[in-house]
């Protein structure tokens, strides 16, 4: 993960390509940009990421290397094949209105179609693995300062845009719990960095604009105050620290570092009462409603209608004259997913996690299936992959990470690692 070095070097890299490579990084990184905020540059840059594909697939006429890609994920295609059908089923004979059937059609290219393109452009050698985590590097740390900026001046300098309840940091994002997500991203980002043992940088002090980056994604992710994610930031530390151990020993810099970032950490907690709270409520057990009334409303709907569900996007239309009609959602993808597609759209969706996980379990991509793991466990209690865009473009991206490996032999993308 050379990201100092290939950052340094992107500029001069991308004066070598040619103009159709530099569109596509650009639009590709828009994109990306564009993610957390949900907005109409999201939309057309989704879209122009397709026509990119589209105009390079039929004007360079690559009918064999795209049959080539889905041959190589021919399995993963399937299984995501399966589950939109499985929506489809789900919506057609359950309870949802009449334009869901229509908007499942959107899924194919938010999950399958993002997911073959950034598979394609990266075997053309269009971007590498580096190009995309220094893109999204950059990108997580606009949103902190963003978020930093929202603390103290009360609106965020992205989208003028107030903290939830004048206290939970969003930045540009819509709400705090997302946002809380991507700053977790970014503190694993900036541990692994700060903690990595190759000597790739050029810059003097590097580990130090880490450790530094560091503590500011953490400073976002806290006053985000979204527990999930404080939680899954957690689960990340530990498995990462227990990879690290494994392979060094614990280390002078080791226990300096973990030291001082416990200490600046129950700093945090100690002088704002607003995170201990929250933090309080967190070791208490408080879910905000999940055990005591989401959870319990939800599971006694799907024990009504276990096989194929209600249909997508159906929670609200069922809690109607409930107390679970004023929460936004079931907040536990498990359920969620038995909610509506039943137990046959929640067994096939499994199933993809099952064998994303096993194409993970390696030395080589151990860092992805800490995070991907810790991912997984955070949508049981916040998120969802079927109305939540966020979520859905993370869960692309990490799969991205996880199968682009498989394309990594005899390919001339290895230039660039």
């Amino acid at each position: 993960m050379k990201i100092t070095k290939f950052t340094l070097n992107a500029y001069q890299k991308f004066q070598e390509e040619s103009l159709f490579i530099r569109i596509f990084q650009i639009t590709l990184f828009i994109w990306l940009f564009s993610i957390p905020l949900k907005n109409a540059i999201y939309q057309i840059s989704t879209v122009l990421i397709i026509i990119l594909f589209l105009i390079h697939y039929f004007y360079y006429k690559q009918k064999d290397f795209l049959l080539g890609i889905l041959t190589t994920y021919k399995k993963v295609l399937i299984v995501f094949l399966l589950f939109i059908a499985s929506m489809l089923l789900s919506t057609l004979f359950g309870i949802s209105e009449k334009h869901e059937i229509f908007s499942i059609f959107k899924y194919i290219y938010r999950y399958i179609f993002i997911f073959i393109i950034l598979l394609y452009f990266y075997k053309q050698s269009f971007f590498s693995k580096k190009y995309l985590l220094s893109a999204i590097f950059i990108v997580l740390f606009i949103n902190s300062l963003d978020g930093i900026y929202q603390y103290f001046v009360g609106l965020d300098f992205i989208g003028n845009k107030p903290p939830d309840r004048s206290l939970l940091l969003t930045g540009a994002v819509y709400h705090h719990n997302p946002f809380g997500l991507l700053m977790t991203i970014a503190a694993s980002m900036s541990l692994v960095l700060f903690f990595d043992k190759n000597n790739y940088t050029i810059f003097k002090y590097d580990k130090i604009f880490y450790f530094v980056a560091l503590l500011m994604f953490l400073f976002t992710l806290f006053h985000s105050q979204s527990r999930s994610a404080w939680v899954m930031f957690g689960i990340i530390s530990v498995g990462y620290m227990f990879v690290y151990i494994k392979n060094y020993g614990i280390d002078k810099k080791l226990f300096f570092s973990i030291s001082t970032l416990l200490i600046i950490s129950t700093l945090f907690f100690l002088v704002d009462d607003n995170l201990f709270h929250r933090l309080t409520l967190l070791i208490q057990g408080n879910s905000s409603g999940r055990t005591t009334i989401i959870w319990p409303f939800t599971i006694e709907k799907i024990m009504d209608s276990p096989i194929l569900g209600y249909g997508i996007n159906t929670y609200k239309m069922l809690a109607v004259g409930t107390p679970s009609v004023y929460h936004a959602g079931v907040h536990n993808l498990t359920l969620e997913f038995l909610l509506y597609t039943g137990i046959i759209g929640f067994s096939i969706f499994l199933y993809l996690i099952i064998i994303t996980l096993k194409e993970s379990f390696s030395k080589r991509k151990i860092i992805y299936f800490i995070l991907f793991s810790s991912y997984f466990i955070l949508l049981q209690f916040d998120g969802s992959l079927i109305d939540g865009k966020v979520h859905q473009n993370i869960f692309i991206l990490l799969l991205f990470f996880i199968y682009s490996f498989r394309l990594d032999k005899n390919t001339s993308s290895e230039q660039y690692k």
